[in-house]
C-alpha cells in the first residue's frame, strides 16, 4: 500500500522553523539590525526595515508587517524603487505564511515588475522562485513547474565568459523546488532525475551535510514511490551513514529510520519495521519532538495491533494520545522552543508550510490515532471506550474537513486570480496589437468560465465528501449536519448559466451583481453548515440572495416581499439556518412555476410571546394541483424538501426542551379554489 497523494503533499512540507534554517532567504542578526535602525536615514534605513521584515515574518508576523509597512511608506517618500520592491516582496512572504496565496502572488508580481524595470536579473530569478513556491503551497503544481523553469533560465543566463546570473546554490535550490513539484504531480521518476542532478552539483560545490542528507533521503523516497525498492533502500542506508555531526543530520537520519520502518511495514515485515520505528521513536521522544513522537507511537502501536499483540499496542497508542494532547495543550509540536530549529522533515529548508497546512497535518494524525484506539478497544470488546474514541475520531475528521474545505477554497481562488492577473499582463504586453488583443480577450473569457466551473466542481466535491463522511457516523448525532449540506445542483448550474449569459451579452455590471449574490449565498450556506443557529439578519440575507438568483433564473415569473416585525432585533434573534429555503424552492418549483401569470411570494417574521413566527406564503396552484402536474410529468419523482425539513426539525426537537413547529396550510378562496400555500414555522427564542 502506498501513501495517498494528498498525504504526500502534507508530509513533504515542513514544520515551522527559524528563518536561518530556510536556505532560500538571507540571514541577518535581528538584534544588530534593531540597534542600528535609530541611527540610520534614507535608503539605508529602508534596507534595514526590509531586512527586519524578512527575518521576522515566520515567527512574528505582526512585527514583520509593521516593519514592512514602515519600509514601503519611507521608500515611497524617497522614491526609492528597490526599497519599494523589497517591501512588496516581504509582504508576499507574510501573506504566504498566513496561507493567503492570492495576495502573496499579487505582491510578488508587484515586486517583480519593479525589479524588471531595474533589470536586476538575479533578484528576478528569485522572485520567479517565490512565485513557484507560492503556487506549490496552493497545490497548483503546473504553475510551480512553469515558474521554476523560468527561474532556472534566468540563473543559467550568461553575463560574460563562464559567469552566469545565478550561482550553484541558486541552481540547486531551483532544482529541488522543481523536483518537489514533479513529486506532487505523481511523476516521482522525474523527481529522482532532478534530485540526482542536485546531488552531482553538490559534489562539485560542497554543502552542509544536513542538506546532502536531505537530498539523499529524497532520492530514496522517490525510488520507493516508483517501486524500485533496492535503489530506495540503498539511498536510505547512505543517508544513515552520514556522521552525526549536528542535530540537523540526526533529525534527517531519524526521518530515514521512520521511512525504512514504513517500507518494511507495507511489505508486511513487522519485526524489521518495529526495529526502525523504535530507533526513530527514541530519538524523537528524547529530543522533545512531540509531533514525530506521536507519529512513531501510532505506527508502533498499529504494527503490534496487526501482530495481534493487543496489550503492547495499547501501551503505544495511549502514549500517542498523550503526545497529541500535549501538542493541543502547548499549541506547539515541540516540548520546548529550543528544538524548533532542528530539521526534521528536511524539506522545510525549501518550502516551509503555512500554519493552516500544519494544522491539517496534525488533525489528520489525530483522526488516525483516535481511529486506531477505537479499533483497539473494539477488539478488546470494551464498548464504552470504543465509542468514546470513535466519537473523537469523527470530531477530528470534522475539524480536518473544515480545514480542507478552507484550503480548497483558497486553492481555487488562487488559481482563478492567477488567471485574472495573467490576463492583465497579457493585455498590457499586447495592447498595441489589435488582433492579438482580441484573441487574448477570448482567452480571458475562457479562463474566467473555467475558473467558475472549477469553483462549482470544487464545491460539489466538498459537499459530496461531507455527505459521505457523515453517513458513516451515528445517525442521530449527524442528522442535522447532513440536512444542512442540501442544495439543489440544478439551481447552482442554472444560476451560473444565467450569469454566463449576462457576460456573453456584455452586461458586466449585472453579471458582477449576481455573481456577488451567488458567492455570498454559497458562502453563507457553507458557513451555516457548521452552525446550529444563525442571526435572523443573516438568514434573511441568505433568503434574499436566493430569491434574487431565482428571479434571474426564471425571469419575470414572480415577485416577492420580505416583512420583518419592527420589534424584532434581527441581530440578536437566533434561528436554525436554511429552514425557509426548501419551502421557498417548493413554492417556486411546484406552485408558481405552473401558475398562469406572475406569482408572488411573501416572507414574514413576527414575534408572538416566546416564539418567532416565520411564514412563507405563495399564490401558486396549491399542493394538490402541483402533485397532479408532477404525476403527469414524472410519476417516479419524489419531492423530499418537506420530508427532510420535518426530519431535521424532529432531530433538533429531540435535543431541545422548547420545540420547533411546522404547519403547512393549503390556502383557498371563498369558492374553495386553491390560491396557494402557507408554510409557518414556530421557533422558540
Amino acid at each position: 500500500m502506498k501513501i495517498a497523494p494528498t498525504f504526500l503533499f502534507a508530509v513533504l512540507l515542513a514544520t515551522p522553523c527559524f528563518p536561518q534554517r530556510y536556505l532560500t532567504l538571507p540571514y541577518y542578526n535581528v538584534d544588530s539590525l534593531r540597534q542600528m535602525l535609530p541611527y540610520q536615514r534614507g535608503e539605508e534605513q529602508v534596507n534595514t526595515l526590509n531586512r527586519l521584515a524578512v527575518m521576522l515574518f515566520y515567527n512574528d508576523t505582526a512585527g514583520s508587517r509593521a516593519y514592512e509597512e514602515e519600509a514601503i511608506d519611507l521608500a515611497q517618500e524617497l522614491d526609492y524603487e528597490r526599497g519599494i520592491a523589497d517591501a512588496y516582496r516581504n509582504r508576499g512572504y507574510i501573506y504566504q505564511h498566513q496561507g493567503n496565496f492570492p495576495k502573496a502572488l499579487d505582491n510578488f508580481l508587484e515586486s517583480f515588475s519593479i525589479y524588471e524595470m531595474l533589470d536586476d536579473k538575479h533578484t528576478i530569478g528569485w522572485i520567479y522562485y517565490d512565485l513557484a513556491r507560492a503556487h506549490y503551497l496552493a497545490a497548483n503544481c503546473q504553475k510551480t513547474i512553469e515558474y521554476g523553469y523560468k527561474a532556472l533560465a534566468v540563473f543559467r543566463e550568461r553575463i560574460g565568459g563562464n559567469l552566469t546570473v545565478g550561482n550553484a546554490r541558486d541552481t540547486i535550490m531551483t532544482y529541488c523546488g522543481l523536483a518537489l513539484a514533479y513529486r506532487l504531480t505523481g511523476n516521482s521518476g522525474k523527481a529522482v532525475s532532478m534530485f540526482r542532478m542536485v546531488l552531482d552539483l553538490m559534489r562539485q560545490n560542497p554543502f552542509d551535510h544536513a542538506v546532502d542528507a536531505i537530498i539523499t533521503w529524497s532520492i530514496g523516497y522517490d525510488y520507493w514511490s516508483i517501486d524500485e525498492m533496492d535503489s530506495a533502500r540503498t539511498y536510505m542506508y547512505r543517508t544513515l551513514a552520514f556522521p552525526d555531526e549536528n542535530l540537523n543530520v540526526q533529525g534527517i537520519k531519524a526521518r530515514t529510520e521512520l521511512t525504512l520502518g514504513q517500507m518494511y511495514r507495507y511489505e508486511g515485515r513487522w519485526d524489521s519495521a518495529l526495529f526502525y520505528y523504535q530507533k526513530a521513536f527514541s530519538w524523537y521522544k528524547d529530543h522533545g519532538m512531540l509531533y514525530w513522537a506521536c507519529e512513531m507511537a501510532m505506527e508502533i502501536g498499529w504494527v503490534h495491533f496487526k501482530k495481534n499483540e493487543i496489550a503492547r499496542s495499547e501501551i503505544y497508542l495511549k502514549q500517542a494520545e498523550g503526545f497529541f494532547n500535549e501538542i493541543m495543550l502547548k499549541n506547539s509540536s515541540y516540548a520546548h522552543d529550543s528544538v524548533k530549529h532542528i530539521v526534521t522533515f528536511g524539506l522545510e529548508l525549501f518550502y516551509p508550510m503555512s500554519p493552516s497546512q500544519w494544522k491539517m497535518l496534525i488533525w489528520g494524525d489525530g483522526s488516525t490515532m483516535y481511529y486506531m484506539l477505537y479499533r483497539l478497544y473494539e477488539a478488546k470488546k470494551r464498548s464504552d471506550e470504543a465509542l468514546k474514541y470513535y466519537i473523537a475520531h469523527t470530531d477530528a475528521l470534522d475539524t480536518l474537513n473544515r480545514l480542507e474545505q478552507s484550503m480548497a477554497m483558497i486553492e481555487l481562488q488562487t488559481r482563478y486570480e492567477t488567471e485574472q492577473k495573467e490576463k492583465q499582463i497579457t493585455s498590457l504586453e499586447r495592447e498595441n496589437e489589435f488582433k492579438t488583443y482580441r484573441l487574448n480577450q477570448t482567452r480571458i473569457m475562457l479562463f474566467s468560465l473555467a475558473g467558475l466551473v472549477i469553483l462549482t466542481v470544487g464545491l460539489a466535491v466538498v459537499i459530496l465528501y461531507m455527505f459521505r463522511l457523515r453517513e458513516r457516523q451515528n445517525r442521530l448525532i449527524l442528522q442535522q449536519k447532513l440536512l444542512r449540506s442540501q442544495m439543489n445542483p440544478h439551481f447552482i448550474f442554472n444560476s451560473l448559466v444565467s450569469i454566463q449569459n449576462f457576460i456573453f451579452n456584455q452586461k458586466p455590471a449585472i453579471a458582477g451583481k449576481y455573481l456577488s449574490r451567488f458567492s455570498k449565498l454559497v458562502r453563507s450556506i457553507l458557513d451555516s453548515s457548521f452552525r446550529e443557529f444563525v442571526p435572523l439578519e443573516e438568514e434573511i440575507d441568505t433568503v434574499e440572495n436566493y430569491l434574487e438568483l431565482q428571479k434571474v433564473r426564471y425571469g419575470d415569473l414572480f415577485d416577492y416581499t420580505i416583512n420583518i416585525d419592527p420589534g424584532i432585533d434581527t441581530e440578536s434573534m437566533m434561528i436554525p439556518p436554511m429552514l425557509a429555503q426548501p419551502m421557498i424552492e417548493n413554492a417556486i418549483e411546484h406552485g408558481i412555476k405552473h401558475k398562469e401569470g406572475k406569482g408572488r411570494i411573501d416572507i414574514r417574521c413576527r414575534r408572538c410571546n416566546d416564539l418567532a413566527i416565520f411564514e412563507v406564503e405563495d399564490d401558486g396552484v396549491g399542493r394538490k394541483r402541483a402533485q397532479e402536474i408532477l404525476m403527469q410529468q414524472d410519476k417516479d419523482h419524489k419531492s423530499l424538501a418537506t420530508a427532510i425539513t420535518r426530519e431535521r426539525i424532529a432531530a433538533m426537537n429531540r435535543r431541545a426542551k422548547q420545540k420547533i413547529t411546522l404547519e403547512i396550510v393549503d390556502l383557498a378562496d371563498d369558492e374553495g379554489n386553491a390560491r396557494g400555500t402557507l408554510v409557518r414555522f414556530g421557533i422558540p427564542v
